[in-house]
């Protein structure tokens, strides 16, 4: 009898953890048929995956520890839909890695390979997410919000308090005998009121190194990629960038209007030159299910600007499957070879590209 009771103790005790503990498989696949009016003197018809989202698998977990705390992690990975291949650099986790802990609360404290504040405090007033189209993010995404890592990070988060979270990040360069180099410092705010959202976010990098193309050369380096998915044919690399940013939304009705601002300074041997981006659009919602979006960025690096203009519609068919068609297009000034974000330049000043695409989540 007494064996039974056990059992049956150690039965009850086992799905109380299991119930207070999981891991959790999820994921995005996402493909489009895309045609780019000019990439090297020629238009160019191409499927290319990620256009609404950039693809993915992961695995995130918690496991309850009692007295309101949870130990988490998430191992995110990357991949290219076409052919396969791993995204990232080939990097196996190179999306999300990183195990932590967190409570109601304290927040959250967590340790690995993580964003900074400019992707998830900002991207939500992005076009490059609105509309959706990964081309809609600003030159070379220099500013960070289509998606930027930072490896060897402590992140910290404070719990949401009357509709305010504020963060912190710091990551480790490695390098023996030099503290800063390679380092990385950032913070990030953010602000819901109602149907007001507020963000700001910022961060520092030491030996900071780009490998997307703007099409036109910076400090000295050359920055007109021409490679696949635009990339540099040498990455360049700077001894410091900073990134700031503000951004604000409103939801009015079925009407989100949003506008945006980021500031990129690069450094290099003791020169500086900036990057000023402003960007304001509306996403309208015809319907539940259908929605419209437009938007116009508007930057500028030394004598060099830019105009960017984004439109697209969507359609969900439910809650894990859309369907979206989209266009960006970009007009640099004379003497700037206009390039999208994951393109390579064009050899004008103008460069437009239209996509038709479905997106699948799991």
């Amino acid at each position: 009898m007494n064996r039974l009771v056990l059992g049956a103790l150690f039965f009850a005790l086992a799905n109380t953890v299991q119930a207070q503990s999981s891991v959790q498989l999820y994921g995005i696949v996402d493909d489009a048929l895309t045609y780019v009016s000019n990439e090297g003197g020629s238009h160019a018809w191409a499927q290319f995956s990620g256009v609404g989202q950039s693809d993915r698998w992961g695995l995130r977990g918690v496991e309850d520890l009692g007295s309101g705390y949870r130990a988490i992690f998430r191992l995110e990975n990357g991949f290219t839909l076409n052919n396969g291949q791993l995204a990232q650099g080939g990097l196996e986790w190179g999306r999300q890695a990183f195990v932590g802990l967190e409570s109601d609360r304290f927040g959250s404290l967590t340790l690995g390979r993580q964003y900074d504040f400019m992707t998830p405090y900002l991207t939500e007033f992005s076009a490059g997410t609105l509309t959706p189209s990964v081309f809609a993010f600003h030159l070379g995404d220099l500013d960070r919000l289509g998606g930027e890592r930072i490896n060897n990070a402590v992140k910290y988060q404070t719990p949401e308090f009357y509709g305010l979270r504020v963060g912190a990040l710091y990551s480790f360069g490695g390098q023996a005998g030099n503290f800063s180099a390679d380092s990385a410092n950032a913070f990030g705010l953010q602000y819901a009121l109602g149907q007001l959202h507020l963000a700001a976010a910022y961060v520092a990098m030491h030996n900071y190194v780009q490998t997307f193309g703007i099409g036109t050369s910076v400090l000295g380096e050359s920055l007109q990629g021409t490679g696949q998915l635009g990339l540099l044919a040498k990455p360049a690399t700077f001894d410091k960038v900073t990134v700031a940013g503000f951004g604000a939304g409103y939801q009015l009705g079925p009407v989100n209007v949003h506008g945006l601002f980021t500031l990129v300074d690069l450094q290099q041997h003791g020169e500086s030159d900036v990057l000023r981006t402003v960007e304001g659009g509306a996403k309208y919602f015809v319907t539940y299910a259908w929605s419209l979006a437009a938007s116009y960025a508007y930057s500028k690096l030394g004598e060099n600007h830019w105009n960017q203009v984004a439109i697209g519609t969507d359609y969900s068919f439910s809650k894990r499957t859309d369907v979206y068609l989209n266009a960006v297009y970009l007009h640099a000034n004379n003497g700037t070879h206009a390039q999208l974000f994951l393109l390579p330049a064009s050899s004008t000043n103008t460069q437009t590209v239209v996509s038709l695409g479905i997106r699948h989540l799991f």
